[in-house]
């Protein structure tokens, strides 16, 4: 009977409470703050436990039901949490401190939710603010954020445009990450908030610009080595004229990456190290029925220009290959390029390929697919492509180009002939690996291949007997290993 009811009460033990206080914290910290609070009705030893987590996230969601008509939001409520548990915590340092409000818009009320944070060290600070007046009302960001000297982490998305209040020297002395995402950003503002970040190390800007606003700015970080850039603007816009312009000053930069639809102005300065960039550029491909595109090769060409002495290369840009596309783009020459990796639309001719491979002497490595769906509706002869070789080999086949991945491989006419193309020629290659298309299919809820054994065998039979340049080529179909 005793060992029964020590087992029973062994069964019933309160482990985690049993845990030291920092690794109740830290559990503890991976909650809403709303969540962390109610665990005070616990027991007594969870009654203040809360107040030494290091991290906060609100949320005004809670108080804002989707019930509207039942007329249950509590704004006072949500605003009234959040004093009480700045209050209670004290003067403890806050490490974390993400704030997401969807309807809240007592916006003086966050900014002094925002100086108590600074007031406590902070070292990392998420802001989400949603405002939907007509007209929405801009966000100041208070003076002291630019100042503090523990920030190494800020994330800033917002609804709306906002003011920086920023002083004219000593801005972000210790902040190394900078995420910002703005609807109608100001062009001021955006400058003071970028024009000053001697220890920023990573980059993020996304946005969707007005259309009849003109958006110019400089970026000056010497120890900047990652950029990511992200413009969205509505497609088939006819009036919007491209009043993006980024200046960047960059010495440090090692990657840029860009997606975007509007085909921005960029100039980077010192860009001396960079090495990989990632262009996005699909979502252009439906503004070219307009003159989107055509009207913009200048635009096209100059970033181009600007990460030319890259060594990795992923793009993904029908502009060069699409149905639409008679333009001739006059890309720089990539000398230094050794690994190349092109994302095209299932629409895009496979010219693509060895115009580029033309342009990369030194090119090692290069991936390519062309299967990437098209939303876009053409005509039937606009989809129909003929592949034919260049005048020239590319001198990259001939001496540097050692491996080839395809991917999204159906076996189409075209696609042969450029396999047999690029093996005929491709003096130094070491493998070909082709993998297969696979489509997702709804009924099971996975990716198939689009293609059964039987048909990549015959595939692989086909291809190998295509005439090799080099005598040690394996081609390889993964899903026959």
């Amino acid at each position: 009977m005793g060992s029964n009811s020590k087992s029973r009460e062994a069964c019933h033990e309160d482990r985690i409470s049993g845990l030291p206080d920092a690794i109740i914290s830290h559990i503890l910290s991976f909650l809403l703050t709303r969540e962390a609070v109610r665990t005070s009705v616990l027991s007594h030893r969870w009654k203040n436990q809360w107040t030494s987590v290091p991290n906060l996230y609100l949320r005004d969601r809670e108080y804002y039901p989707l019930e509207r008509r039942l007329k249950k939001s509590d704004p006072d409520g949500f605003s009234g949490f959040v004093d009480r548990v700045l209050f209670f915590r004290g003067s403890s340092n806050i490490h974390r401190f993400r704030l997401l409000c969807l309807e809240m818009k007592d916006f003086s009320r966050i900014d002094a939710w925002i100086r108590t944070a600074i007031m406590r060290n902070v070292v990392e600070l998420n802001l989400e603010l949603y405002e939907y007046s007509n007209p929405p009302q801009p966000f100041v960001l208070p003076r002291s954020l630019f100042m503090c000297k523990t920030l190494v982490v800020l994330k800033l998305r917002l609804q709306s445009n906002f003011i920086a209040l920023a002083p004219a020297s000593d801005c972000f002395p210790s902040l190394k990450f900078l995420h910002v995402d703005v609807v109608l950003p100001d062009a001021d503002s955006m400058e003071k908030l970028f024009s000053c970040c001697p220890a920023l190390e990573d980059l993020v800007i996304e946005g969707e610009p007005g259309y009849d606003s003109v958006l110019n700015f400089e970026v000056s970080a010497p120890k900047l080595k990652r950029l990511r850039i992200s413009w969205y603007i509505v497609p088939f816009h006819r009036n919007y004229d491209r009043k993006v312009f980024i200046n960047a000053n960059v010495p440090s930069l090692e990657e840029f990456n860009l997606q975007e639809n509007i085909l921005a102005n960029y100039s980077l300065k010192n860009a001396h190290s960079l090495s990989r960039a990632k262009i996005d550029l699909v979502n252009l491909h439906s503004g070219e029925k307009f003159g989107t595109v055509r009207d913009s090769a200048d635009h096209i060409q100059w970033l181009f220009a600007e990460i030319r002495n890259v060594k990795f290369l992923s793009l993904s840009a029908p502009v060069f290959g699409g149905p639409c596309s008679v333009y001739q783009y006059h890309l720089p020459t990539f000398n230094n390029l050794n690994h190349l990796e092109l994302l095209l639309q299932n629409c895009c001719s496979l010219r693509s390929v060895t115009n580029f491979l033309q342009i990369s002497p030194k090119l090692e490595h290069l991936v390519f697919e062309n299967s990437i769906h098209c939303y876009v509706c053409h005509f039937v002869d606009e989809s129909v492509h003929e592949w034919s070789p260049p005048a020239f080999v590319p001198a990259c086949l001939l001496s540097h180009l050692k491996t080839i991945r395809i991917r999204g491989f159906q076996g189409l006419p075209d696609e042969m002939e450029v396999v047999e193309y690029l093996l005929k020629y491709g003096a130094v290659l070491n493998t070909m690996t082709i993998c297969t298309l696979e489509y997702f299919c709804e009924e099971k809820e996975m990716k198939v291949p689009l293609l059964g054994l039987r048909e990549e065998v015959k595939l692989l039979q086909t291809i190998s007997k295509f005439p090799r340049a080099s005598k040690t080529c394996q081609i390889v179909f993964p899903k026959l290993k």
